[in-house]
Order: structure tokens, then C-alpha cells, then sequence
């Protein structure tokens, strides 16, 4: 067991990184031959719109690019959604529990919040519970918009997150007042949920939700329904793994010559590899802590972000300029990627970000 230096990632809107340094090529670059390392292999690229859950979004991923690993999966962007890990779920084990308590019981993680660091996700979902709820059981797409305009989609999707949380205190204000009155609130409430949003879980189990005594344990009854918790709608890492993690813990920092040659060591062995990092711009923080502690206007918003990172290159131009590339795969979305040369991007920029802290990377390694 490896000690987990644990951060806040916070959700940072699908901004352009070239804005501010992290994708400076234009086409005169081209990759120099046989320095390209790559895991192609993967599955497909996912948004997590206007929700910050970034950290389970790569935690689920991690799993579900393992999974096609261990199984020998051809295209593992074509896996269904019965065999693939639920971000929701994930979203429970960016948590510590008290010493007292079961950590291998996923019946002790209630609660799903923003904001978590996706290798402790990873390790609490994978290794030590080793129980995830399938994404066809819980899924993403509940809390989705379907218009298809970017900008009015996120605002829905705000108004909807909102939503929920008014809800729920209203419903805990009115308790405190008239018991009938926040039954009779709750009732009403619950249907306007289920009419309005694509919830799978029933009237009666949204009902239930607001009995819950904080607004994450409300979200999980609501978003991960009871039925979930079946084994058979459960799932977990295959094969034998171990979760590695640099720079470890006990060493301290590092710096980006020896993080550059670990993630060409990793991939090199076809392995992506997690990355947490700060997206602020510009930069002025100087920690992963700091970067989770952004305010602005009064509200404490993080600039924290994960990613997976699935490839390196090195591109130079015609007048001999090179840079180092990495490649990411990014939960803002295939319109992201796609944008942004298809998630290649200035390792130097993007590392300096990571500011080389214990256990800014994380992968999954087959056991020998």
C-alpha cells in the first residue's frame, strides 16, 4: 500500500488551453520519426459538461482502458455501456473514511461531491472495494443536456445542478417548520424531478433522497439508484494490477526532465497514464493546494483538472524548434479534442502545471 498525497480537482470549463501557452504548434511542426509512444486503444472520449467530476470521469476510464487490456477488447471505444464504470458511482471514493470504518465496504462511501483527486477514486473504487456500479445503471447521460448548442446546454445543465440543491434545502428548511408541509414539498418535488429530468431512479426512491442528512447522500440516492448496489449491476477491475503512482510520495517533488522520461517509460509499455495539474490562467498559484483554493466573487471555485494522458511526441519545424508533445485525453468532450489537435499539447506547459507534486501521476501496471 503506497501513501496518497490527495488534492482537490476541481471541474474548469472547456476553455481552449492554446489561450495560454498548452497547444502552441501550428501544422509547420510535424512529429520527428520514431519518437512517437502512443496508447491507441482506448475508450471513447467522454464529456463531463458543466459537472465537476473530471477526477471520476478519469478513474472510470482508467478502468474501463484496463478492462480492455485484461480481456484483449479489439476496439475499446466500442465497449456498451453494461461493461463500462459509471462516473457517478466513481465519484464516491474521492473520500477518506474515518479509521473505524471498512474501507473495502462500498456501503461506507455515501455521497457524491465535486471535486476529488482521481488516483484516491481509483484506488478506493478499484482496489479497495473492487465494486463500481455499471454505467447502464447509473448513468451520465441523467444529467446531461440534449440541446445541442454548447453554451445554452452547460447553462441548463447549471440550472439543473442548481436545481437540485435548492430542492433539497428548501425541503430541509421546511422540515424544521411543518413536517407535513416538507412531506407534501417532497412529494411534489420528486415528481417535478422525474418529469423534467431523465432520472432512472423511481418517485418513491427521489422521495426517500431527501431524507438523507447532507446534499451528497441526497445526490446519490437520486443519481445511483438502489437497485444499482445488486451485485449484478455491479463491476470491477480485471486482471491483476498494481497502482503506481510518481513522483511516490516519500521522494518528494521531481522535475520535468524525470517526469518527461516516466511517462515515456509508462507508455512505452502501453500504459496511459492520469495526470492532475492547474489550469489557472494565468498561472500565479505555486501548488496543487493552492490552485484548489481559487476564490472568486466570494465562492470557492478550484482550478484543479485531470486528464489522462495516452501519448508523446516530439515535434519540431522546418528551422529545427522542437518541443516536446504530450497527448491527453480530456472529459471536455470530442469537440475539445478535435479542436485542439486531437488533445496534443506542450508537455513543458502542461507539466510545469503539475508542479511536479508526489503522486501528480498515476497509471495501472499489469503484475508480472
Amino acid at each position: 500500500m503506497f501513501r496518497l498525497v490527495f488534492f482537490l480537482t476541481m471541474a474548469f470549463g472547456a476553455n481552449s488551453w492554446a489561450a495560454f501557452g498548452l497547444n502552441p504548434f501550428g501544422p509547420e511542426y510535424k512529429p520527428q520519426a520514431g519518437t512517437v509512444l502512443q496508447v491507441t486503444n482506448m475508450p471513447r472520449v467522454r464529456t463531463q459538461d458543466s459537472i465537476g467530476l473530471c477526477y471520476s470521469f478519469v478513474a472510470s476510464t482508467m478502468i474501463d482502458e484496463a478492462n480492455c487490456y485484461a480481456n484483449k477488447v479489439a476496439d475499446c471505444s466500442s465497449v456498451p455501456d453494461a461493461d463500462k464504470a459509471s462516473p457517478l458511482d466513481m465519484a464516491r471514493y474521492a473520500q477518506e473514511l474515518p479509521a473505524d470504518a471498512d474501507d473495502t465496504d462500498r456501503f461506507n462511501y455515501e455521497g457524491l461531491q465535486e471535486g476529488g483527486s482521481a488516483v484516491f477514486a481509483l484506488y478506493n473504487g478499484a482496489f479497495r472495494t473492487q465494486s463500481i456500479v455499471r454505467e447502464s445503471c447509473a448513468p451520465f447521460d441523467q444529467v446531461v443536456s440534449r440541446i445541442e448548442d454548447p453554451h445554452q446546454a452547460q447553462q441548463v445543465e447549471l440550472a439543473m445542478w442548481k436545481k437540485f440543491e435548492n430542492t433539497y434545502n428548501a425541503y430541509k428548511r421546511k422540515q424544521k417548520e411543518c413536517a407535513q408541509c416538507a412531506i407534501e414539498y417532497a412529494t411534489a418535488a420528486a415528481d417535478d424531478i422525474k418529469q423534467n429530468f431523465n432520472i432512472k431512479a423511481s418517485n418513491q426512491e427521489i422521495l426517500k433522497a431527501f431524507a438523507e442528512d447532507t446534499y451528497g447522500k441526497f445526490l446519490d440516492k437520486v443519481l445511483v439508484p438502489d437497485q444499482c448496489w445488486d451485485l449484478k449491476n455491479n463491476m470491477s477491475l480485471k486482471g491483476k494490477w498494481n497502482l503506481e503512482v510518481y513522483p511516490p510520495a516519500q521522494e518528494g517533488k521531481s522535475n520535468y526532465a524525470k517526469t518527461l522520461a516516466k511517462i515515456k517509460e509508462v507508455l512505452g509499455k502501453k500504459r496511459p497514464l492520469t495526470l492532475e495539474f492547474c489550469t489557472q490562467a494565468p498561472l500565479a498559484v505555486k501548488s496543487q493546494k493552492e490552485c484548489g483554493d481559487i476564490m472568486k466573487d466570494g465562492q470557492r471555485v478550484g482550478e484543479g483538472h485531470g486528464v489522462i494522458i495516452k501519448g508523446y511526441r516530439r515535434v519540431c519545424n522546418s528551422k529545427n524548434q522542437c518541443y516536446d508533445a504530450l497527448q491527453v485525453h480530456n472529459s471536455w468532450g470530442e469537440s475539445w479534442q478535435k479542436n485542439n489537435d486531437d488533445g496534443w499539447v506542450d508537455a513543458k506547459e502542461l507539466l510545469d502545471r503539475s508542479f511536479y507534486e508526489p503522486t501528480s501521476l498515476s497509471w495501472l501496471q499489469p503484475k508480472s
